[in-house]
């Protein structure tokens, strides 16, 4: 059969044939008799005559008709689920009437052929539930498994690409981009999602030419002539896409398609294209039509991708405000003093061991930059300034006015917190008390020169083999005792270390003199 343009059917024509199901064309030389009076007495207005089947056909379809050499048509409207599925046109090239009866048997056969299509495509889209319903399960089953909803959606079979008879199929979201079959690659996928948020916001994207109605991605042409795309989220770049290869093939048209009208010797008018012989056309840089149940289908599948994504997210919020509320309540009884701020510097949260550092004051503090005005050199304010404005990590002491008009040196850590390279979630400032560290590291010093002053105390000679014994009794001595330091102040907390390195350091020189004095009496 042959293949007809679309606007050979305008707009009105197709809405007039979903009201009058059965139209007849007796002859297509007619003449037309006007309707007497032209107004209705009734309501002053011309008579809608849409449901007549006397009603005259308009000068271009019969001028149509004529140009194909046809002098009496019937033509029965195909309507499935309210729509105008198609047309069942009959030409007969001779006047010819047709009887009550025949034309009420050719809307019984309309009437029984749209039952029918309506059956299959409800078969069809009960198919796709179910197949839906699987996918859905497969998902579902595949996170409480692997923790990833995704592997239940691109498990290894192609369901989901027998689903809509793609050849490819991919999952663009939360930055990460899953597949299935022949798909583009993953450059292009991310620049075919920057080209569909470009779009308006459509439930269901359809082409089966995406490469010749965007030049831009003509290279895909090969596996991606056919593209449906349906957004999974709200956010943008997140989409389930379907892909189908260019397919090469020869469309037998009647007449040529791209000259539907032709403008008569006087402008205004209008005639239907001329020829109707046959007009061949090589369609390239297009994949096969998609067809309704298709579409349908996608959309389901896309819908439940979306309940499924939604499901996880909000799962996870619940997990992270569960978190989020053991973290602070953690920041919250900490000894430390901590601070954490917005990426703005407003403080968001400042504990208690902080509050307690500061000193009461009239004036709340409530950026990071209010933190510096109680540094006694600047230093602070500075660094915090440039945490905020250069988003740069610092270290270092400082010595702030604390409560009760005291002054503390603190050591204070200041970093900014990143989600990506550009973008900065806030900082976090801490300080620290490091009295004590520095009271055990000079315990730490003490002990080691006590040790080094013990050794050089030592006598340097040594007259007989007894005394050497001794020395080297002593020299063990002092080893073990560095070793027993190094490993109890291991992991020790600071305050405690002083004490105990103290009581090392008193037994190793009572013994020390222990042994001095034996080598002192070997040589009486």
């Amino acid at each position: 059969g042959n293949y007809y343009p679309a606007s050979d059917i305008p707009q009105m024509a197709r809405r007039l044939y979903e009201r009058a199901r059965v139209r007849l064309l007796v002859d297509v030389n007619y003449t037309p008799v006007p309707l007497q009076p032209s107004l209705s007495p009734v309501t002053g207005e011309p008579l809608d005559m849409s449901l007549c089947r006397l009603r005259s056909m308009s000068p271009i379809h019969t001028q149509y008709l004529k140009n194909m050499g046809v002098r009496a048509t019937l033509v029965i409207s195909v309507m499935v689920s309210g729509r105008l599925w198609g047309l069942i046109a009959c030409h007969h090239y001779a006047p010819r009437r047709a009887q009550f009866e025949t034309l009420a048997i050719c809307e019984i056969l309309a009437e029984t052929l749209a039952t029918r299509i309506a059956a299959l495509e409800s078969f069809n889209q009960g198919q796709a539930q179910l197949l839906v319903r699987r996918v859905e399960q497969r998902m579902i089953d595949a996170a409480s498994r692997q923790g990833d909803w995704r592997a239940g959606l691109f498990d290894g079979s192609d369901a989901v690409l027998k689903a809509v008879n793609a050849t490819g199929a991919a999952l663009i979201c939360d930055e990460q981009i899953s597949t299935v079959g022949e798909v583009p690659a993953t450059a292009d996928l991310r620049a075919l999602a920057a080209r569909l948020d470009g779009r308006p916001r459509t439930s269901l994207t359809v082409s089966n030419s995406f490469g010749v109605e965007n030049p831009a991605f003509s290279h895909l042409t090969p596996i991606a002539s056919g593209l449906l795309a349906a957004p999974v989220s709200n956010l943008a770049g997140e989409y389930l896409l379907w892909f189908r290869p260019e397919q090469v093939r020869t469309v037998t048209w009647g007449g040529d398609p791209h000259k539907p009208v032709i403008i008569g010797d006087d402008p205004t008018t209008l005639s239907p294209r001329r020829s109707f012989a046959q007009w061949h056309q090589l369609v390239e840089g297009s994949s096969a039509d998609w067809v309704p149940t298709d579409l349908i289908t996608a959309r389901m599948v896309a819908d439940s991708v979306s309940d499924v994504l939604l499901q996880f997210r909000s799962l996870r919020v619940l997990v992270a405000e569960d978190q989020l509320s053991k973290v602070l309540s953690q920041i919250r009884d900490s000894d430390q003093p901590v601070v954490i701020a917005h990426p703005s510097g407003e403080i968001l949260l400042g504990n208690d061991a902080f509050r307690r550092l500061l000193p009461p004051g009239p004036s709340p503090v409530r950026t990071l930059g209010d933190i510096g005005a109680f540094c006694e050199d600047g230093e602070l304010r500075r660094r915090l300034t440039e945490l905020v404005t250069d988003r740069r990590a610092w270290r270092g002491e400082v010595t702030l006015k604390v409560a009760g008009g005291q002054v503390a040196s603190l050591f204070a850590r200041a970093d900014p917190v990143f989600s990506a390279p550009d973008r900065v979630l806030g900082y976090v400032l801490m300080f620290e008390d490091r009295a004590e560290r520095k009271a055990a590291d000079r315990a730490r010093r003490r002990f080691q020169d006590a040790i080094v002053a013990r050794r050089r105390s030592m006598p340097s000679r040594f007259g007989s083999n007894d005394e050497v014994r001794l020395r080297e009794l002593i020299s063990t001595l002092l080893d073990n005792a560095q070793l027993a330091a190094l490993e109890i102040t291991d992991g020790m907390q600071p305050s405690e270390m002083p004490d105990m390195l103290a009581r090392i350091e008193h037994s190793v020189e009572r013994s020390a003199l222990l042994l001095t004095a034996l080598i002192g009496m070997r040589r009486l």
